[in-house]
């Protein structure tokens, strides 16, 4: 029903209204050699605090139970050791460290009513979480290398916005826009694929060919190689072959400032890398490396295959996995395993990785470049401003050079 001109309508409000909620936040809690834990009914440990929307917070744990625990069961509490209280949604969650699809333990969630968590409620404040979390001899076959982890989620209501706005930057916006966008371009590219005939001759794809828009001032910044198959302003679109389609999108919209998402990479990774390869793209290269890398399990089989796979993509990282695989099972490798096609460069990394296996942490953390991992090996050279890609010896090579080069300076 509409208010009849001239009346007046009159806001009456009870309370404060709730904004809107936060992001979700995360904070691992490692409780190592659990299994060792005392399990004396109602006997505590806790973790350290950590901090979280301006309160400390603890993780208690009962190993042996609390006094209202069943028989064989963990009490898991999270606790606000503030004095000042807090509204907020929580989650605790137990995963298994190689199994996704085993169900996770959780106590509370985003569905629940938010708890009120005080600090005024003795020395250890309000808790919530549950006496019966989880059953003992279940929570030890979720452990990796002796430590369980538990997962503490928690959002809470935003806080109310400054009175000023001030916007950021819209560069990487209005860069993103451009993408694929015909009227914003002046090259095109033709992606088709090729296949492989009866008779090992290639031909076309049947499929018909994709066409996207790009500028070639773009990828002359993030993808050179790709800049170098063409020219601003050719009428004929230039033509792709051997990179789906798919492939091609995600690669040209990361050159525009794009997020390829890790499920992305995941599924496409050696032809993300194959394609960031040949066209000069290292970052994207590097970030299917390390998905391909993570998901990739090493074993006797397809050791050989992998090592020569890492070599002829310069994979420096995928390669130190196998390496390290390498030196821990050399048992079960040799006369197993035929090295007559390795590369003769790649002996130096085996033997990298056996000496490296023998050193303490102290020593094999130190500055010694022949024996730095190569994530710390990528590092220094990104900090330095120089290439990341290619070969442990490639990346050592250029570290000592440009060292020299500071000390002729």
């Amino acid at each position: 029903m509409q208010a009849s001109a001239g009346n007046v309508v009159e806001e009456i409000h009870v309370g404060s209204p709730r904004g809107q909620l936060t992001d979700w936040v995360t904070k691992k809690v490692h409780f190592h050699e659990f299994e060792g834990l005392t399990t004396e009914r109602d006997e505590i440990v806790r973790s350290p605090d950590f901090s979280c929307f301006g309160n400390q917070w603890t993780v208690v744990i009962y190993p042996g139970g609390d006094e209202d625990s069943k028989e064989g069961y963990v009490s898991v509490h999270l606790c606000n050791v503030s004095t000042k209280s807090i509204k907020a949604y929580y989650k605790i969650i137990l995963k298994h460290p190689t199994d996704r699809s085993q169900r996770s333990y959780k106590v509370g969630s985003f569905d629940e009513l938010s708890r009120t968590f005080g600090g005024d409620q003795g020395n250890d404040g309000d808790s919530w979480g549950g006496s019966d979390f989880a059953k003992r001899e279940t929570m030890l076959t979720y452990m990796s290398h002796g430590t369980l982890t538990l997962e503490i989620h928690l959002r809470t209501y935003r806080q109310d916005k400054p009175t000023s706005f001030i916007p950021s930057n819209p560069i990487c916006n209005n860069i993103l826009k451009g993408f694929n966008n015909e009227e914003m371009s002046d090259i095109d590219f033709e992606v088709g694929g090729e296949v492989e005939s009866a008779s090992g001759r290639r031909k076309r794809a049947k499929t018909t060919a994709t066409t996207f828009h790009a500028s070639h001032l773009i990828l002359r910044l993030n993808a050179p190689s790709l800049a170098d198959m063409c020219r601003p302003g050719d009428e004929a679109a230039v033509p792709i072959n051997g990179v789906e389609p798919e492939v091609f999108k995600m690669v040209l919209y990361f050159c525009y400032g794009g997020t390829v998402s890790e499920e992305e990479l995941a599924a496409n990774a050696k032809a993300i890398i194959e394609a960031a390869d040949r066209f000069g793209i290292v970052n994207l290269k590097l970030q299917a490396e390390a998905v391909l890398t993570e998901q990739t399990d090493i074993t006797v089989d397809n050791m050989l295959d992998n090592l020569l796979y890492a070599n002829s993509k310069n994979l420096a990282l995928f390669q130190e996995k196998i390496m390290d695989f390498v030196a821990e099972n050399g048992d079960k490798i040799v006369g197993n395993v035929s090295f007559s096609s390795v590369p003769s460069e790649l002996i130096s990394d085996i033997l990298t990785a056996v000496a490296r296996g023998k050193m303490s942490e102290g020593d094999a953390s130190g500055d010694n470049l022949k024996f730095m991992r190569v994530g710390d090996l990528r590092k220094r050279l990104h900090d330095k401003g120089l290439c990341i890609d290619g070969s442990r010896e490639t990346m050592i090579a250029l570290l000592k050079e440009n060292s020299k080069g500071n000390e002729q300076k």
